[in-house]
Order: C-alpha cells, then sequence, then structure tokens
C-alpha cells in the first residue's frame, strides 16, 4: 500500500513538472478580443510578432512596440492547441495560425516573440517563420520562460531565421519566476528594452 502511494505521489509530481517546463510562465490562457490581436503604427519600419499563451510575452512584445513605434501581430492559433499538456503540438509541427504570412517587405526590422515550453520556442513562432520570407531582415528574439531553457534552443530558433533568410542581431528573454507581480515584470522589460534599442537601430547592423 505504501509503495503504490509512493508511486502516485512520484506521478504526480512529475507530472506538475512537466506541466512547469511547458508553461514556463505559469497561468491560464489569456482571454483576447480583435484588438489585442494587432496594432498598427504611423510610418513603421519594425514589426512586432508574437506567440502569446498568458500574455507575459506578448507584455514583452507590447512594450518593443511603443519604445521602436513597431507594428505589433499577435498569432492567433487553433482553439484548444494550447490548453494543456497533452494538447500542445510538437516544436517541429506545421500549424495553422493566423496570420500564417504577411508582407514583410516595408519592414527593415522584425522582433520575434515566443514562450518557452518543453524548454523551446513554440510550434508557433516556428511555423511563422517557416511560412515567410525573412531575406534581408535584421532580427530580433525575444521570449519568456520560467522552466528552464535547453541549452540549443535559441541556437536552433537562430537556425530557423537563416533558413528564412534573416540576420538574427539579438537575443532576449525573461524569467518569470524572478518577478512576484506584473509590474515588477514590466519594469525590467522597460529597462532591457532601453539598454538594448540603441543596438537595434544601429546601422551597423544593416
Amino acid at each position: 500500500m505504501k509503495a503504490n502511494m509512493t508511486t502516485s505521489t512520484s506521478r504526480v509530481w512529475l507530472v506538475l513538472l512537466i506541466g512547469l517546463l511547458l508553461f514556463g510562465c505559469v497561468g491560464p490562457p489569456q482571454k483576447l478580443t480583435p484588438a489585442d490581436m494587432s496594432i498598427t503604427k504611423p510610418e513603421a519600419s519594425s514589426v512586432v510578432v508574437v506567440h502569446s499563451r498568458t500574455g507575459n510575452t506578448a507584455l514583452m512584445g507590447h512594450l518593443i512596440s511603443e519604445e521602436m513605434n513597431s507594428d505589433f501581430i499577435r498569432l492567433d492559433v487553433p482553439e484548444g492547441s494550447q490548453d494543456s499538456v497533452l494538447s500542445v503540438p510538437n516544436r517541429n509541427e506545421d500549424m495553422e495560425i493566423t496570420p500564417q504570412k504577411i508582407d514583410l517587405s516595408e519592414y527593415e526590422l522584425v522582433f520575434l516573440g515566443s514562450p518557452i515550453w518543453f524548454m523551446h520556442p513554440t510550434a508557433f513562432i516556428y511555423s511563422f517563420i517557416k511560412s515567410n520570407d525573412l531575406t534581408s531582415k535584421k532580427v530580433v528574439l525575444f521570449y519568456a520562460y520560467g522552466g528552464g531553457l535547453a541549452e540549443k534552443a535559441i541556437e536552433e530558433w537562430k537556425g530557423l531565421v537563416r533558413q528564412s533568410g534573416g540576420t538574427v542581431i539579438d537575443v532576449i528573454g525573461i524569467d518569470c519566476s524572478d518577478f512576484e507581480t506584473d509590474e515588477a515584470l514590466q519594469s525590467e522589460v522597460n529597462v532591457m528594452i532601453e539598454r538594448k534599442k540603441s543596438i537595434w537601430m544601429s546601422d551597423e547592423n544593416q
């Protein structure tokens, strides 16, 4: 009897650990309206494209958009595809997303954001990259996590960008577990953007 209880307890902890690794910044899926999905800025020369489940990565994207006067696009994903450990697709699976493809010809700089699930960026941001032409685009990758990051995850992400023709000039990430409030998280992201934006705007990255 005691052995069975120990086994059951171990399974519970294993499920909790998997959930933490999957949904690094733990929380329920964010409820969205059409206004949350895209923002157009006058004379924008850059665009933020982000997949976000709970809103942490989207918050990073919004702050980047505000500071850099970037257009903002949040990917819409199939219903139920990010609700549980069992429903989440493998990162290399081609997924239907909205928008699947956009005209990037007007943009010099593209910001691509994703949460970290199973220690890697998600299938949704990967599918966007594979569906779009990033030729001659400067690219900044950004992510939010809380459950670990695989050693070669960022190199894999950069590799996909290269295959689509883009050049990654910077990568930024936030460990959500370091912050007790949304305000603290937002403050840290703002500091990071202020420190990094000169790099993103530099002519040396052309």
